[in-house]
């Protein structure tokens, strides 16, 4: 049966949005890993001789992550929505090779209209990226954000520039 363009359209949004949810690289590492080796399991099935997959021994080996990802389909856990979820993620992945995780500190907690803005910035400066975002509430940065990578710091918070405009006036 042929599933109309609402469901996968339905299937791609799903995973675009528990995508961009992901809160590391490790498990959109996972996730690729798993959702390729069921993809593998799809594609050994014979449909022409009406063999389906064996998924019952393929979920067996799936990790958590991998599992809550697949329930959230719901309606469409079916063959061809499994394919289609499959096929999306992985083209996300694929697409987006480059990972930073990124801890986020702030004196208050920040909406997510914020986070986008501060993201966006970031993506202008060290190009564009899949980015994993912790978050920290630290009253002792009084305002403004800290960003921190792997590669990256940026630091525009209230307590740096008070230190640094001591430090200034310290050697005057």
């Amino acid at each position: 049966m042929a599933r109309n363009g609402n469901a996968i359209a339905a299937v791609e949004a799903y995973v675009q949005a528990y995508y961009n949810r992901l809160p590391n690289s490790k498990i959109a590492d996972r996730l690729y890993l798993d959702l390729s080796q069921l993809k593998d399991v799809f594609n050994q099935a014979d449909a022409d001789q009406g063999e389906k997959p064996n998924l019952d021994l393929a979920v067996k080996y799936l990790a958590p992550e991998t599992l809550a990802f697949l329930e959230g389909l719901q309606d469409n856990l079916d063959d061809e929505g499994i394919l289609a979820s499959i096929n999306a993620f992985n083209a996300l992945y694929e697409n987006k090779k480059v990972f930073v995780n990124v801890k986020l500190t702030s004196a208050v907690p920040l909406s997510g209209e914020q986070k986008a803005r501060i993201l966006d910035k970031l993506e202008k400066r060290i190009g564009e990226a899949t980015f994993f975002v912790t978050e920290a509430v630290d009253p002792k940065v009084m305002g403004g954000v800290r960003l921190e990578s792997e590669n990256h710091y940026f630091d525009n918070t209230i307590a740096t520039k008070l230190k640094d405009m001591k430090k200034h006036i310290l050697k005057d």
